[in-house]
Formats: structure tokens, C-alpha cells, sequence
């Protein structure tokens, strides 16, 4: 073989390794890719492994597959109550049609969608809190709220070819010149909300406590009832007790009463006046023969 076999055969193997590099790409898990002729999509490649394009006359533009993030900046908004605020929002997306982002998105990369996605989110954020009070924000109605704006830049994005994952509220704060005018507002409203609710209170505590009296007072008077009618019952025994105790032993009943009487007044300072034939003394006279009068009647 001469040199020049040699040459041609050289230049042909380095012709054939250009060409087969520029026929030849790779597309990653991560990635998903579009083929272009002139401009013009030809192919489109989502799953990953090695791929042929035609030389020089086609291109291959890759998009992720993988989630994109996008923080976007502040926007100034107003509330449902007239509040203004700085909202600070971040989106995730991704794309999911190759074919309408490339025709749908320009430039057809990610600058462009987020080009897009933020009049998408801005207008979105704009048209929800516009409509919500700033107290709603700062409660558990705040995920509801942000779902709501999700679902919302969603459908704008699909015809986009994207799909949004999560649009979220990283920081809202008052502009600097209405913090203090709005803060004032916010407390003045406040206020108002607890004086009302003291009120509540106070009026449901008031009704509370006259149910309870009204109570007291029944249960009060059904128990002085229930009392009297047991303490006449009570007397009612008593007396018959006493009287059948009487018709058996008057004499002895006489002797009891007596040393009662004895004991409530003839206590420690006690001064009696009586003469001796007082029937008070009869027991202090002779009490031997009293209690034996009383034992012999008994017996008998």
C-alpha cells in the first residue's frame, strides 16, 4: 500500500469519526430531547439511551425531566381588606410535552418559561389575595389559599406543556411607609373583636348564673320542704313514742323530767329561791323512798 492509499484511507477513518460523532448523542434519565432539521421539529426522544441524528442539517435541544425551581420576585398586592403587602412567591414545575413547550415557549428554554410562569403567578397572586383578608393569610385558611393559586397558574401552564408542582409564599410583609397605619388598624379591629366577645361572655356568664340560681332556689326549696315534712313525721313519732312511754310509766317519766330539769338549772352559778315543800325538792327530801315507790308501783 503507498502512501497515497494511505492518506485517502486516513482522511476517510477521520471523515467517518466526524461523521459518526455528529450522528450520535446521548439522552440522560434526567433528560428528555427534541430533534431539529433546519428549525423544523423532527423527533422527539423521552426515554434515555443512545440516539442518531442526521449530521450537520439536524439539532438536539435537551429539557429536563427532573423538577424546575423558580423564585420569583417580590409583587406588590392588596388585600380583600385594602391591605398592601410584599409578597415574595417561588414555583415549581416541570415540564411534561417537549413538543409545546419548543412550539408554545419563546425563547423554548428555561429563561423563557420562566418568562412566562411569572405573569402566570403574578396575576394569579394578584387575582386570589385580592380577594382574601389579610388575617386569612396568617391562619390555617393560608395551604387553602395557596392550592387555590396552584391550581390556577396550572391551567394556564398545561397549554405550555408544563405542569405545576407547587406554587408557595416564602415571605409577605407590610411596605415600609403602611406598616404602622395598617398595624394600627389591625389592633383598633382587634380591640373591637374582644370587646365584642367580652360581651358575649359576660352576657352568656349573666344567663349562666341566674339558670343557676333559679336552680338553687328550686332545689333549696324542694329540700325545706322535704325537710319539714320529715322533721312533722319525726315530731309525729316523737309524740306517740312519748305518749304510749307515758300511759306505761308516769312515774318515771316524772323522775326523767325532773333530773333534766335538774341538770339545765341547777348548774355551776346557779341561785334558786324556793321553799322546801316545792315539788322540785320531792326527789332531794326522800329519793330512797321515791325510786322505791317507783320500783313497787312498777312491780305491781
Amino acid at each position: 500500500m503507498n502512501k497515497a492509499t494511505s492518506f485517502i484511507i486516513g482522511i476517510l477513518a477521520i471523515g467517518v469519526v466526524v461523521v459518526s460523532g455528529g450522528m450520535l448523542f446521548t439522552v440522560d434519565q434526567t433528560n428528555q430531547a427534541i430533534v431539529l432539521q433546519f428549525g423544523e421539529l423532527r423527533k422527539v426522544h423521552t426515554k434515555p439511551g443512545l440516539k442518531i441524528k442526521a449530521p450537520f442539517i439536524q439539532d438536539v435541544l435537551f429539557y429536563e425531566k427532573r423538577v424546575l425551581n423558580f423564585d420569583f420576585p417580590e409583587v406588590r398586592i392588596t388585600t380583600g381588606d385594602q391591605k398592601r403587602l410584599l409578597v415574595d412567591t417561588y414555583t415549581r414545575y416541570r415540564i411534561i410535552d417537549p413538543i409545546l413547550f419548543f412550539q408554545t415557549v419563546k425563547p423554548a428554554n428555561e429563561q423563557g418559561a420562566a418568562m412566562r410562569l411569572e405573569a402566570f403567578v403574578t396575576s394569579t397572586v394578584r387575582n386570589v389575595l385580592g380577594k382574601v383578608p389579610l388575617r386569612n393569610l396568617l391562619s390555617e385558611e393560608r395551604p387553602k389559599i395557596m392550592k387555590s393559586i396552584e391550581k390556577e397558574v396550572d391551567v394556564l401552564a398545561r397549554p405550555l406543556g408544563i405542569a405545576i408542582v407547587d406554587v408557595r409564599i416564602i415571605r409577605t410583609e407590610l411596605p415600609v411607609e403602611n406598616r404602622e397605619a395598617v398595624f394600627s388598624r389591625m389592633i383598633s379591629a382587634l380591640n373591637q373583636i374582644a370587646k365584642g366577645n367580652r360581651a358575649s361572655g359576660e352576657k352568656i356568664g349573666q344567663e349562666i348564673r341566674s339558670a343557676a340560681d333559679r336552680d338553687r332556689s328550686i332545689i333549696l326549696a324542694t329540700a325545706q320542704q322535704k325537710a319539714q315534712d320529715i322533721r312533722g313525721q319525726g315530731e309525729a313519732k316523737s309524740i306517740h313514742i312519748l305518749g304510749t312511754s307515758l300511759g306505761k310509766d308516769p312515774e318515771f317519766y316524772g323522775f326523767y323530767r325532773t333530773m333534766q330539769t335538774y341538770r339545765e338549772t341547777l348548774g355551776e352559778g346557779t341561785t334558786l329561791v324556793l321553799t322546801t315543800n316545792n315539788d322540785l325538792f320531792r326527789f332531794f327530801n326522800a329519793p330512797e323512798r321515791e325510786l322505791k315507790n317507783r320500783v313497787i308501783n312498777k312491780e305491781d
